[in-house]
């Protein structure tokens, strides 16, 4: 039997440039600059965390060959001038100190360059864009709508365009080169050029964008001439020993006219007859589609570009990296093959940057699993730095390092959910002695329930419980706290981690027998203690019990295999409360085969998932069949369906066989109070205090374990 993941952890070679294994960090704007475009400690830290993590190369995303002109965002990182260079030496000595290599993706950002935008620049395009709507709007909340509007709103913005003239042009070529001389002086290890995105060279490649007639426009050789050129100037100021590579998009998705497989494929071959060492394959889709940014270069379906790579792969002889949300067994196996020889990781490695130092040592199950809530690219949506709803010290290397604890105290946790789980795992790697209580028989909390529904969810149960064991937390199922119980263990401090009260809200007709709340669902899966609707009969009770007793609900998986034979809901739900939980359980009802409908009181649903996962959400329930309807008002549940007043005042009805009510959930702290009553120290995390969900959970459980 072969050495497991031997391909993907054998040593490689782009150029020059000697690699200790395959995997690469995911060149990704992190907006953690200072807003001149200088590195500062903060992202000095961010990068050394993934090169101390075992990674054989970062590529730093999006930095600025011309800033501020050209610029994307306002804290990106420039290195348009000498001055930049100290801070890239520095960088390059902490990420070389552990054994890593660090390129600089090199980027003029074209049509979406905000920064011009707001100082009133024009925007540098080969052609004037065609006027076009985004379908982003409704998704919107308004204080998103406020944040992504700040370029727009200045006093100095202004949307205009440059149709790029060769001056122009060479000007464009000239920054490049002279961008990758001084990333060569900084002793950076190489340079990616950004050919992808809808970026400038990318917009010049895609006869969607560039509809010039002149030598930079019409065939695939006059629309790649900006890509070769650009390739010739950076090979011709660097030498042939420093590494250079481009990335570019396999294909273009939702776009009638974009750049298709054997474009890239063409244009692939002349960027390695112009002289680059290698070719970074992603993709990009209509940015006006909203659903655009998940289907394209962070893409939710798994494996998604190893077709576009593996075609280029055969069409060219230098090495192929590629991403697109690869498992590290399902890589290995790629590049065993020969379909692509090197693969990079974002959203992995910002949830664990030890990814791969742990798949070395054997120690997968150690691994921090991302679960693609989008977190971390939907902040720079909307102007904010990078972060990440599992792991809280992405971007925060700095200030929520871990130290030991000054005393060895005794510390009480009460919930095994996320926020009690995260709370208990740092104060014991802290090395206090913790003791973490759950009164259902198994961890998860809510999160278990959530991962019937969205299955990634389920990995982050199994992180922590792994996590917390191996800490040496004392863990005890199926046990309540109280004041008498907390008197005899007698802590330092209580966690209080019970979640929040699920109950149904104030609805006419809520107590019906075929209505479910969220504590009746829970504890259909044996994960609360709410009753189970009379509506279900009592031979589908017997089933759901033994199903519980059996220990079958304690698996997320195991219940959604067990789902797509038979699920205990009629065709027809209508589900009230259009948040996070009711379009995840919507998505997941409609996958199989129920009838949904979604009533909302607000405007925008599944305000709470990030922008871009709220997009992919919504589309993919839009693709299901389900129906949206917000701003509902005067909503009662009858015995056979819902009446609920339309936004324009009509009332209406829906026929239904279940009502599921997904609104109402709130923080409740009648234990904490209790317990504080009584004269315990109490540090109340997650839900129990405020519903913050996945991140407001880790961050919070995460902060009292620094503070114990």
């Amino acid at each position: 039997m072969s050495k497991p993941l031997s391909s993907l952890l054998a040593p490689g070679r782009i150029g020059s440039l000697e690699l200790r294994n395959r995997i690469f960090m995911t060149p990704m704007g992190s907006n953690l600059a200072e807003k001149d475009g200088y590195l500062n400690d903060r992202i000095k830290a961010y990068y050394e965390a993934r090169a101390r993590g075992g990674a054989a190369l970062l590529i730093m995303g999006s930095v600025s060959i011309s800033w501020p002109i050209g610029s994307a965002n306002a804290n990106q990182v420039a290195i348009s001038d000498d001055r930049f260079i100290p801070g890239f030496q520095d960088l390059a000595n902490r990420i070389h100190g552990h054994g890593c290599r660090i390129a600089v993706q090199l980027q003029h950002a074209g049509v979406v360059a905000l920064n011009d935008t707001a100082a009133g620049r024009p925007l540098l395009v080969p052609s004037v864009p065609k006027e076009s709507t985004s379908d982003m709007g409704p998704l919107l909340t308004q204080e998103e709508i406020a944040m992504m509007a700040v370029p727009f709103t200045t006093p100095t913005a202004k949307v205009h365009y440059q149709v790029a003239t060769e001056e122009d042009l060479a000007w464009v070529i000239s920054q490049f080169a002279d961008a990758a001389e001084r990333a060569k002086r900084a002793g950076l290890d190489a340079v990616e050029i950004h050919a992808g995105h809808g970026y400038l060279i990318s917009a010049f490649l895609s006869p969607s964008s560039n509809r010039r007639t002149d030598r930079w426009g019409g065939s695939l050789e006059n629309r790649a001439r900006l890509l070769v050129e650009v390739v010739r100037a950076v090979r011709e100021r660097v030498g042939k020993d420093f590494t250079v590579w481009c990335r570019i998009d396999g294909v273009e998705f939702l776009k009638l006219e974009g750049i298709t497989s054997a474009d890239a494929c063409a244009a692939a071959q002349m960027a390695e007859a112009a002289g680059v060492d290698a070719l970074n394959v992603s993709a990009y889709a209509d940015p006006d589609r909203s659903v655009g940014y998940s289907e394209a270069h962070a893409t939710h379906i798994p494996g998604k570009f190893v077709p576009y790579a593996a075609a280029i792969k055969k069409s060219v002889n230098i090495p192929v990296i590629t991403a697109g949300r690869l498992e590290p067994e399902v890589a290995d196996e790629l590049i065993r093959r020969g379909e692509i020889d090197f693969i990079t990781m974002g959203r992995k490695l910002l949830a664990d940057p030890d990814l791969p130092n742990k798949l070395k040592q054997g120690k997968a199950h150690q691994i921090r699993p991302c679960i693609y809530c989008y977190t971390c690219i939907s902040r720079i949506f909307v102007g904010e730095h990078v972060r990440c709803a599992v792991n809280v010290t992405t971007a925060h290397e700095i200030d929520r390092a871990l130290t030991p604890a000054s005393k060895r105290k005794r510390i009480l946790v009460v919930g095994g959910g996320p926020a009690g789980m995260e709370a208990a795992r740092v104060a014991a790697v802290r090395g206090h002695d913790v003791t973490l209580y759950e009164q259902a028989p198994v961890l998860g909390g809510t999160l278990r329930f959530s991962a019937i529904v969205y299955p990634p969810n389920g990995k982050l149960i199994t992180y922590l419980e792994n996590a917390i064991r191996e800490a040496g937390v004392h863990i005890r199922l199926g046990t309540g706290v109280d004041s008498a119980l907390a008197r005899q263990l007698a802590p330092d401090a209580i966690v209080v981690a019970t979640g929040a009260r699920r109950g149904a809200p104030p609805v006419p007709g809520a107590d019906l027998p075929h209505v479910l709340t969220g504590d009746s669902m829970r504890a259909m899966m044996g994960a609360g203690t709410g009753a189970s609707p009379q509506s279900f009969g009592p031979v589908v009770r017997a089933a759901m019990a033994m199903a519980r007793m059996s220990g079958i609900t304690r698996s997320p998986d195991m219940v959604r295999s067990a789902g797509k034979y038979w699920l205990p809901f009629g065709k027809r739900v209508v589900i009230y409360g259009g948040g996070l939980v009711g379009i995840e359980m919507a998505e997941y009802l409609a996958e199989h085969g129920r009838e949904v409908v979604v009533l909302e009181e607000g405007a925008v649903f599944a305000p709470e998932l990030q922008l871009v996962r709220r997009a992919r959400a919504l589309h993919e329930c839009d693709h299901l069949g389900v129906a949206r309807i917000p701003n509902v008002s005067e909503v009662s549940i009858l015995p056979a369906g819902v009446r609920y007043r339309t936004q324009g005042g009509q009332l209406r009805t829906l026929n239904a066989d279940h009502v599921i009510l997904a609104a109402g959930a709130e923080g409740d702290m009648t234990l904490a109070n209790r317990l504080q009553g009584d004269g315990f120290a109490i540090h109340a995390v997650g839900d129990c205090s405020g519903l913050g969900y996945i991140e407001g959970a880790m961050n919070e459980g995460h902060a009292v374990g620094r503070s114990l």
